[in-house]
């Protein structure tokens, strides 16, 4: 019945995968673990030849947690 849909051509836009999968709790703990004892740029570089994660992803996460922002809110008496 629209007339613009008459001509057989349709335009689909799909995302692609979302990143969430490698911004997992274990590599949180990671780069939490290597940066009590490294500069964050050893930090990232160690964490990525580990997880081939992306640099980029992987250097937002660790100035998330390196300025305190990496928990949700206090936990209670989770096991590490």
């Amino acid at each position: 019945a629209d007339a613009d849909q008459q001509r057989g051509e349709f335009v689909l836009c799909v995302e692609g995968r979302a990143e969430a999968v490698e911004a997992t709790a274990e590599v949180e703990r990671l780069l939490g673990i290597l940066l009590e004892e490294l500069p964050v740029s050893q930090a990232v570089g160690l964490a990525r030849r580990i997880t081939g994660i992306r640099r980029n992803r992987l250097y937002a996460i660790a100035m998330r947690l390196a300025a305190g922002q990496g928990d949700d809110g206090p936990q209670d008496d989770k096991p590490a």
